[in-house]
């Protein structure tokens, strides 16, 4: 039973090489992103069904229903294009933070907290990497990829899975703050609570406390720290990383997407082809307000010059 497992074990590791992790704050764009390359024939990925029951491992084969050699039918978001007829039962890619708090267990808080400097322990490794494996097994896949977003997490996610290639999608500040704003969620949390914790200090809790009335500050805020620890982790772990512009996605997706395939090592995929010429991709910001004086002065407080490059301040 010893050596079964082990060989278990053994044959798991050569599906975990090199899994593709897309990063981002929310709002940034990485949904859609991402989904262009997780349409990929090699990729397996965590879906729906790991948010609505994280501990079944089951429910991985369910892919294979809907996607296999015969025929593909993916699940939608409705950013894209018009969803299809009982879209929520076809599997799409999710982030699945139950399926995360499964993995993790009490003692971590991997939805809500930054992870800087948090690795896991060896069993704890071993555990969530065979659960990774099966389900890269169980869809059929070569490789495993997936997204979250908000803190990068990259040191823990790193001591899981040392070779990992990060995907970093950003996106103009403002655009990226007005956005979460409108979203009910953030309206009701995010703007009223410093949502993700273990990052800030106490000057910046002061802060928090003296000016949580005014929700654009309070947003950009949490963006700017996201950034901010983002980039930190990037450079102390040296991990491979590549940080896509959603303008210059929106500008030219086909380029974006060859960039990340190439940048990851995916040959050419006919799937990602078609989903790049049937998905018409849309600025919805295209007629935002830009920010006003007050909001430009939030903007330059908040954010050093990189982030305040046309790339952050929507010039």
């Amino acid at each position: 039973m010893i050596d079964q497992n082990n060989h278990r074990c053994r044959y798991n590791e050569s599906v975990l090489k090199e899994p593709i992790i897309f990063i981002g704050p929310g709002r940034s764009g990485s949904t859609i992103v991402s989904e262009f390359v997780f349409v990929h024939e090699h990729l397996a990925w965590l879906t729906q069904y790991h948010e609505w029951f994280p501990n079944r491992q089951i429910f991985n084969h369910f892919r294979n229903v809907f996607d296999n050699r015969l025929w593909q039918v993916h699940g939608e978001r409705s950013q894209l294009n018009k969803t299809k007829l009982l879209n929520e039962l076809i599997p799409r890619p999710a982030e699945a933070y139950p399926f995360w708090e499964y993995l993790t267990g009490h003692h971590r808080d991997f939805s809500r907290d930054f992870m800087l400097n948090q690795r896991a322990t060896p069993d704890e490794k071993r555990f969530i990497r065979q659960q990774i494996a099966k389900i890269v097994v169980a869809q059929g896949r070569q490789r495993f990829a997936m997204k979250i977003t908000g803190p990068g997490r990259i040191a823990y996610l790193k001591s899981l899975f040392p070779d990992a290639q990060f995907i970093n999608v950003v996106r103009s500040a403002h655009e990226t703050i007005t956005s979460m704003i409108n979203v009910p969620f953030w309206q009701q949390q995010g703007m009223k609570n410093l949502w993700w914790t273990g990052a800030y200090d106490e000057n910046e809790i002061a802060a928090f406390m003296l000016r949580k009335s005014d929700p654009y500050w309070v947003t950009a805020m949490q963006l700017a720290k996201v950034l901010e620890t983002t980039q930190q982790e990037t450079e102390e772990e040296c991990v491979p990383a590549l940080t896509i512009a959603y303008e210059d996605f929106i500008e030219n997706a086909e380029n974006v997407v060859n960039n990340i395939m190439q940048f990851t090592g995916l040959p050419e995929c006919k799937n990602v082809d078609d989903k790049l010429l049937l998905c018409q991709v849309v600025n919805r910001n295209k007629h935002k307000q830009r920010p006003c004086h007050a909001q430009k002065k939030i903007l330059n407080t908040l954010f050093n010059d990189e982030f305040l490059g046309g790339l952050c301040d929507g010039r």
